[in-house]
């Protein structure tokens, strides 16, 4: 764990989430005895979400774990909780977003181990994934909720280590843990998953052995867009940006034209790969002047250079008391005036007057840059 405190910028605040499984009790130790060392201040977040009658009492005897290791707690209610796998995951990174934000602390770390580094790795396959999305979860990553995750970066130490082996840890030291019954429920894909697992071991040392190949090569990846978005984009205060694609391969293009698409369009997520490949091949090889995506709007100012602004027809409103506009936009009244690039994204820019905007485009760039660059050091200790 010292060696994540350059990932963490020194002894920030920092937050874990737990659920009182087994995976996020022991995310919970680690990270307790790690915050005393360093002398950082530590929040314990956990979710009510409603979904069986046992999830409120499962939070308090987090509650009651958190008190008896001397850290606040934070119980994070789920007012509207739905059975579908994602909108529950959603929801939950939504949650511990927002009270990151309350709380100022921008590092939250979660439970995710090596069985759960598998478990995805069999899901994406399943679903057609190529060998970036095959890499598996990365120990650093920015939050999936947005713009409530504005510059909250998601810490995993634990993808190293077996699930099995947490446990014998802490019965050893005495500590308990609750099993959520829904982990013995075929019906979710991941169950299904990790039965198969559990019943061919060979099959789960061959998932690791290609994860980790996989995940090297993601990581050599993300360092290289991360010079990429350094010295290859520019970002501007009306939210737009620049990309200069020339000696970018295609397939690296691609993936840097989604993120840049994502943080155009105020997006949670980047859109389809097949939409990304089609929109670069139109712009650069078919010499279109622009495309619409995925709420941006894609303009081919020369060979070699993308302008990429909101597209005006799909940008949102916000309440006059709202902190951000369209997921672009964070209120500021120190910022200076916006001043447009094209008129016709001009449309897409925030018209309140009583308060400057400024815009987050380029912050939240750097955030994933910072991320990506802190990926091999980190990897490396934690592997």
């Amino acid at each position: 764990m010292e060696a994540w405190a350059g990932a963490l910028g020194g002894t920030p605040p920092i937050a874990v989430a737990v659920s009182g499984g087994s995976d996020s009790v022991a995310l919970l130790m680690l990270v307790n005895d790690w915050a005393r060392r360093r002398g950082a201040a530590l929040h314990i977040l956990t979710v009510d979400h409603r979904l069986r009658p046992e999830s409120g009492a499962e939070a308090a005897g987090v509650c009651a774990l958190a008190s008896e290791l001397g850290w606040p707690s934070h119980v994070l209610t789920w007012d509207t909780p739905s059975g579908n796998a994602h909108a529950a995951r959603m929801a939950r990174h939504r949650l511990l977003a927002g009270a990151c934000q309350r709380l100022g602390t921008k590092h939250l770390f979660l439970g995710h181990t090596r069985d759960d580094q598998a478990e995805t790795f069999l899901m994406r396959a399943r679903q057609g994934s190529g060998w970036f999305g095959l890499g598996g979860m990365d120990c650093l990553s920015p939050s999936p909720a947005w713009p409530e995750g504005e510059g909250l970066t998601l810490a995993r130490p634990l993808l190293d280590q077996r699930r099995a082996s947490l446990r014998r840890h802490m019965e050893r030291r005495g500590i308990g843990w609750a099993d959520d019954p829904s982990n013995c429920n075929s019906n979710y894909e991941r169950v299904r998953v990790r039965r198969r697992l559990a019943a061919c071991p060979s099959m789960r040392a061959s998932v690791d052995r290609v994860v980790e190949q996989f995940g090297r090569l993601r990581r050599a990846e993300l360092l290289a867009l991360a010079d990429a978005l350094e010295t290859r984009t520019r970002c501007h205060s009306d939210a737009s940006l620049d990309l200069w694609l020339d000696g970018l391969g295609a397939e690296r293009a691609v993936r840097l034209m989604g993120w840049l698409v994502q943080a155009v369009g105020g997006h949670a997520r980047p859109p389809r790969r097949s939409a990304l490949r089609a929109a670069h091949r139109a712009l650069t090889i078919e010499a279109a002047p622009a495309r619409t995506l995925a709420g941006a709007w894609i303009v081919r100012v020369q060979p070699g250079q993308l302008s990429f602004y909101r597209d005006p027809g799909c940008a949102g409103q916000t309440e006059r008391t709202g902190p951000y506009f369209d997921g672009r936009f964070r209120r500021a009244r120190e910022a200076p005036a916006i001043a447009p690039r094209n008129g016709r994204a001009s449309a897409a820019l925030p018209v309140n007057s009583d308060a400057g905007w400024a815009e987050m485009t380029g912050p939240r760039l750097a955030h994933l840059r910072s991320i990506w660059r802190h990926l091999p050091t980190v990897s490396q200790v934690s592997s």
